[in-house]
C-alpha cells in the first residue's frame, strides 16, 4: 500500500513566494491543471504558455488565438482546456496528448456588433465538465459543449459588460457579474434567472465621467457553497486611470444578504479592483488586485470579521488560481521592462511593453532548507 503524506498545515500568515515562471509578453490569466502537475497562462501575444511544475525551466507554447488570451479554465478531469480571447473567439484544447492541440475552435463565439465588441472576459466550466460558460462585452453568457464546441444555450439580460462568472459547488447554479454591479443567479437546469444580488457599490459613474467604471471583476464560492465573494473597487475618483478603493462584498448565499465588506490593507498602491478571488479550505479568502501602479498586494482575509490576516506585495495582475493541494496559489503579474512608453524607436509588432510572470505562492511555513536559499 502506498502511503501519501498529508499536506503541511495551512498557514497564510507564513505564505511565501516559491516559484516565478517567466514569459516575454504580458500574461492575463492562469490556472493549475486539475492533476496539479502543470500551470498554464494566457498571453498578450495570443499564445497559451504551459509550464510543467516538475520542470519549470521548460515551457510549451499553445498557438491558435489571433490576439490576447483573456481567460481560460480546465474541465475537472483535465482533458480539456477552454480559452477565450479579445476577438470573441474560443478554443477547446485536447490536453490528453503529449503536445496539446486544438480539439475545436469557435472563432466568433461572441461576435462583435456595432458599438458592442465581442471581447470574452471570462470562461468557467460546469462541475460535471460538460459545459463551458463564456461571457464578455456583448452582455451575454453563452454555453458550449466542452467536447465539440457546439453552442448549447445562452443567458441574456445583463445591461452591461460581464466581467466574471462562477459555478456553485453543487453544480446547479451559475452567477455572473457585470459592470453595473449586478450579480445574476441562473438556474442551470431551467436557464431561468432566479435573483439579482446588489453589488452596485462596485460601480461608479459621476457627471464628469466619460464612461462607467468598476463592476464585479471577480467571483468565488466557498467550498460548502454557503458564501459568495464579489470583488471590485469602490469610491472611484475618475475614469482617467480609474483609481479607487479595492473591495470585496461577501454574501450569504441562501439569503442573498451581504455579510461583509472587505477592504485591502492600506498600501502604496491601494487604488484598483480585486481581479482574482479564491476561498481556502479553512474559510480564508485570498484576493489579488489590478492596480494603477506597478506594485499591489495579495491579500488574505477572515471573511467573518473582515480582518486582513496577511498582505504580500507583488506586481499588478489580473487573476488568481488555487492548486488542487490547497497549499499553492498562482497569479499572473506584469513586470515593466523599461519600455512602457508609446513604442517609439522600435519595429512594428516587436514592441514589448511589459514582461509576464506567473508567481506561485506557498501557503504554509517555509521549510528550513528553503530558508537557506538566497
Amino acid at each position: 500500500m502506498t502511503v501519501i503524506d498529508a499536506p503541511p498545515a495551512l498557514d497564510v500568515t507564513k505564505a511565501w513566494l516559491q516559484t516565478t515562471l517567466k514569459h516575454q509578453r504580458q500574461l492575463y490569466c492562469c490556472a493549475f491543471s486539475p492533476d496539479g502537475r502543470s500551470v498554464v497562462a494566457g498571453a498578450q501575444d495570443g499564445t497559451i504558455v504551459l509550464w510543467s511544475l516538475e520542470e519549470p525551466e521548460k515551457k510549451t507554447l499553445l498557438k491558435g488565438h489571433p490576439t490576447w488570451v483573456s481567460h481560460l479554465a480546465f474541465t475537472p478531469d483535465g482533458k480539456r482546456l477552454v480559452s477565450g480571447d479579445l476577438h470573441g473567439g474560443l478554443i477547446g484544447w485536447d490536453m490528453t496528448v503529449q503536445v496539446p492541440r486544438a480539439a475545436w475552435t469557435a472563432p466568433e463565439a461572441h461576435p462583435s456588433q456595432p458599438g458592442v465588441p465581442g471581447w470574452i472576459r471570462n470562461v468557467t466550466i460546469s462541475t460535471d465538465g460538460k459545459t463551458a460558460f463564456s461571457a464578455g462585452s456583448d452582455r451575454v453568457v453563452r454555453l458550449w459543449s466542452t467536447v465539440d464546441g457546439k453552442s448549447t444555450g445562452l443567458f441574456e439580460g445583463h445591461p452591461g459588460d460581464i466581467f466574471s462568472t462562477a459555478v456553485h459547488p453543487d453544480g446547479k447554479s451559475l452567477v455572473s457579474g457585470d459592470i453595473f454591479g449586478n450579480v445574476r443567479h441562473w438556474d442551470l437546469a431551467t436557464g431561468k434567472l432566479q435573483r439579482t444580488l446588489d453589488c452596485s457599490i462596485l460601480h461608479t459613474r459621476k457627471e464628469n465621467f466619460l464612461a462607467d467604471v468598476g463592476g464585479v471583476r471577480s467571483l468565488a464560492f466557498d467550498k460548502e457553497g454557503t458564501q459568495l465573494a464579489c470583488g471590485g473597487m469602490t469610491d472611484i475618483k475618475s475614469n482617467a486611470f480609474c483609481p479607487g478603493t479595492p473591495a470585496v462584498l461577501v454574501f450569504d448565499w441562501k439569503t442573498g444578504k451581504q455579510k461583509q465588506l472587505l477592504r485591502a490593507s492600506k498600501g502604496k498602491a491601494d487604488d484598483g479592483p480585486i481581479r482574482g478571488l479564491r476561498f481556502l479550505e479553512d474559510g480564508t479568502l485570498a484576493g489579488k488586485g489590478e492596480r494603477l501602479h506597478a506594485v499591489c498586494s495579495l491579500e488574505f482575509w477572515n471573511p467573518e470579521n473582515g480582518k486582513v490576516l496577511k498582505a504580500i506585495d507583488l506586481p499588478s495582475g489580473y487573476d488568481l488560481d488555487l492548486h488542487p493541494d490547497g497549499r499553492r496559489l498562482c497569479a499572473p503579474v506584469w513586470v515593466a521592462n523599461g519600455r512602457a512608453g508609446n513604442g517609439r524607436h522600435t519595429e512594428r509588432d516587436k514592441y514589448l511593453p511589459h514582461f509576464g510572470h506567473v508567481q506561485i505562492y506557498r501557503l504554509d511555513e517555509k521549510p528550513a532548507d528553503e530558508k537557506k536559499t538566497p
